[in-house]
């Protein structure tokens, strides 16, 4: 069992403390309820407040408590190397599969363009590049360069040389990069974000866990927590993977997956103009990737999973200063001075949803490990849907009901069950370049 590790995280030592946020007392009324202060239910929020719509935000604990204020900062306007545009289109239909792409790809843009004008600190527009670790690996990044080049986004596919002097790791074949992506404080653009949604009169209430969502007499419904309740027109649960009991039907829809982060010690600037000297975030096409990147006071920052049983958080530390000597020889002996976890919906495809639940009921899942530019974008567009700016038939995700997974409890433990196979893959597929 691993106890919350949220007060573990370099993102926790390195960040100033948010907005001081009352908890909930008495009643509140509003046309909108959100539950969940991650990205998603902040950049919901802010949205809906520009078009002038009344909005309550609850949260369990404190904004970004979640998974958005312990990842790794990656922003990556893309989805996983298994999802082109084209199987987008496949899974949504062209007109609707064409326009989640485009959201996609300029989700770095959104979210950048939102950090400056909100003046959050800790950003950097680096790019974002994910190398190929084999000559198939690369092919299939150079299909995914041609697909959003013919949607006219800026995506290139990298040589050896080019990638070696922006990793300044020999081993990859090329890369896909991302001029548009780059890097957060995950903790800071959370608080950020809360900042911004209070100046623009969103009410947010932290540490007031909901503890049950029934209709309201005479229409819409009432949330209840232990210190008071919330009726609104519509409630919209952005909870993401932390949705647990609070409705059963979206919970088994997805697979809540715990990934595991460490940050190293420091390292100077001799040895950070050395190893990503572009600090554009690598995430590479292994099966298990390999995913590093520069914090702001010169830690390298990656993780991934780690298997279950005792001693998890030693074992977390002991596996990725091995995987980071490993990959990064260069750094030398690796010692990881902050291990900290959190988790993550994944759903089978790989691809966001709205739930309706009832009249006025939602429930959107958008994380699958690429929350950080996916979320922003999408409560961009969830709160113009809500505030009637898109129609359900022109809204960028299918709008559906809740589908259990199958063998869901054994479905929880897949990607660990999985894990020593991908990696043995990952070793057998691996080609030094010529």
């Amino acid at each position: 069992m691993v106890g919350d590790t949220f007060s573990q995280s370099l993102w926790s030592a390195i960040t100033p403390p948010g907005p001081d946020l009352p908890a909930l007392a008495g009643e509140e009324v509003a046309d909108i309820v959100l539950v969940g202060a991650g990205y998603l239910g902040l950049n919901t929020a802010l949205t809906l407040a520009a078009e002038g719509v009344s909005v309550v935000l609850i949260e369990a604990q404190e904004p970004g408590f979640g998974a958005s204020g312990r990842n790794t900062g990656f922003v990556v306007p893309t989805l996983k190397k298994a999802l082109s545009p084209a199987n987008v289109v496949a899974s949504f239909g062209k007109a609707r599969g064409e326009a989640f792409s485009r959201m996609i790809g300029g989700s770095g843009e959104r979210l950048f363009s939102l950090v400056q004008r909100l003046g959050i600190p800790d950003a950097e527009q680096t790019g974002w590049l994910q190398p190929a670790h084999s000559r198939a690996a690369l092919e299939s990044n150079r299909a995914q360069v041609a697909e959003w080049q013919a949607l006219g986004f800026d995506v290139r596919l990298l040589g050896r040389g080019e990638t070696r002097a922006m990793t300044g790791m020999p081993g990859y074949h090329g890369a896909m990069y991302i001029p548009t992506g780059g890097q957060v404080n995950p903790l800071a653009y959370a608080r950020g974000l809360t900042r911004a949604c209070l100046a623009a009169g969103v009410r947010i209430f932290a540490r007031s866990a909901v503890t049950g969502i029934a209709p309201a007499p005479g229409g819409g419904w009432r949330l209840r927590s232990a210190g008071g309740q919330v009726t609104a027109r519509e409630v919209v649960l952005t909870t993401n993977a932390m949705v647990g009991p609070l409705c059963r039907k979206v919970d088994a829809s997805i697979i809540p997956t715990r990934s595991f982060q460490i940050a190293t010690q420091r390292f100077d600037a001799e040895m950070q103009a050395r190893i990503l000297p572009a600090r554009a975030p690598v995430a590479d096409t292994r099966r298990h990737l390999f995913a590093a990147r520069w914090s702001p006071d010169g830690r390298i920052v990656g993780g991934g999973l780690v298997y279950p049983g005792p001693g998890r958080m030693a074992r977390t530390r002991r596996r990725f200063e091995r995987r980071f000597a490993r990959f990064l020889p260069e750094l030398g002996a690796v010692r990881a001075e902050y291990a900290w976890t959190g988790t993550v919906s994944v759903t089978l495809d790989g691809l966001p949803r709205l739930y309706r639940l009832g009249e006025g009921l939602w429930a959107p899942i958008a994380c699958n490990g690429r929350g950080v530019a996916l979320t922003t974008a999408f409560g961009h567009e969830l709160g113009r849907f809500l505030a009637g700016r898109t129609s359900a038939e022109d809204f960028v995700v299918p709008i559906t009901q809740p589908d259990p997974v199958p063998l869901r409890a054994f479905a929880t433990l897949g990607p660990y069950l999985w894990l020593p196979w991908s990696e043995f893959r990952d070793r057998i597929e691996t080609e030094t370049p010529a």
